[in-house]
């Protein structure tokens, strides 16, 4: 994967007005980052940080930034991976689902910087207004819902770019900067790892034992997780992050693997996988018949430093396969 530059940083130096008195020191630097389409100016270096979300939280901890969180707001029951500890140590407001993202919300915590996954009821030109820039996850520029229909280049590298800018705007550039070079690292060995012959799969969400499925178009991190451990996705095609399609229409498309995404709660990764093993009308796909059924939790291909996270389990699950 060809490396991009990182986003474009400008300093900008804050002039004495002509005839003042000079400064006892050098002036601070405003900061402005770019942020989906966004030019996001920060007058000076955040010290109460608002973070919406696990995504979020997993971005701004590797950025070097969980000691400016004055407020971290995950989903419950989201998990963190190698960050939980550092993340769950700031002060927590948990959210039940995106429409807890309120103004309000926003504005009782009294922060200096947004860093989310998306608003509700608010946006960040509304809180720009306000004096309170707003970062939103690279992966949810077109929105947050199941419809997202806006995403361009490579959802993998966008999660290392995302670092790089919050690092930029917390003045922690050094911190990120490795650390997003480490992600890539951890990317491009999957995909040296990873063999294309020509197989298949379909990423499908499955909620419960008789529930509807739901698919993955090329929208999705998913898509392009299974890109590169080497699966074409049966549902490539459709330019849709997440979609219901008819069970007719997954049976047409006879994959050779089945991704089976779960949200973590009360059921475990065994116990998704034999309900899929167990659904009569999936009976007749190959991954199914061959019993060649791998499982990922949900939030291991989202748009945190998780989606790496995640490349990485679904390589082990294939390569244990019969």
């Amino acid at each position: 994967m060809p490396r991009r530059l990182g986003p474009a940083v400008l300093a900008v130096l804050a002039l004495s007005a002509c005839g003042a008195p000079a400064a006892s020191g050098p002036a601070a630097a405003a900061v402005t980052v770019e942020n989906c389409g966004r030019q996001v100016v920060l007058d000076a270096p955040p010290e109460r940080v608002m973070v919406i979300g696990g995504e979020a939280g997993t971005l701004v901890a590797a950025a070097g930034g969980t000691d400016r969180i004055s407020t971290f707001a995950p989903l419950r029951g989201e998990p963190l991976g190698a960050a939980e500890a550092e993340l769950t140590a700031r002060p927590l407001a948990p959210i039940g689902t995106a429409t807890d993202i309120s103004r309000e919300f926003v504005l009782g915590r009294t922060p200096d910087l947004v860093v989310t996954f998306g608003l509700e009821g608010t946006s960040p030109e509304e809180l720009a207004e306000l004096g309170i820039p707003t970062l939103i996850v690279a992966g949810y520029c077109g929105g947050f819902g199941a419809g997202q229909s806006q995403r361009s280049g490579s959802a993998l590298e966008d999660v290392a770019t995302d670092v790089e800018m919050i690092g930029a705007a917390l003045g922690t550039s050094d911190v990120a900067d490795a650390a997003a070079d480490d992600l890539r690292a951890r990317v491009e060995a999957v995909r040296a790892r990873s063999t294309s012959d020509g197989r298949t799969a379909a990423a499908l969400f499955v909620s419960g034992p008789d529930s509807p499925l739901g698919a993955y178009g090329n929208l999705g991190m998913v898509h392009e997780q299974l890109d590169i451990v080497g699966l074409g996705n049966v549902f490539g095609a459709e330019a849709e992050r997440y979609f219901e399609p008819s069970v007719e229409a997954l049976i047409g498309t006879a994959p050779d693997v089945v991704l089976a995404l779960f949200e973590p709660g009360d059921t475990t990764e065994q116990e998704v996988r034999d309900s899929v093993l167990a659904r009569p009308e999936l009976a007749g796909l190959p991954a199914v018949a061959n019993r060649d059924v791998v499982v990922l939790d949900f939030f291991h291909s989202g748009h945190g430093t998780l989606a790496v996270d995640g490349l990485e389990r679904l390589t082990a699950q294939l390569a244990a396969l019969p």
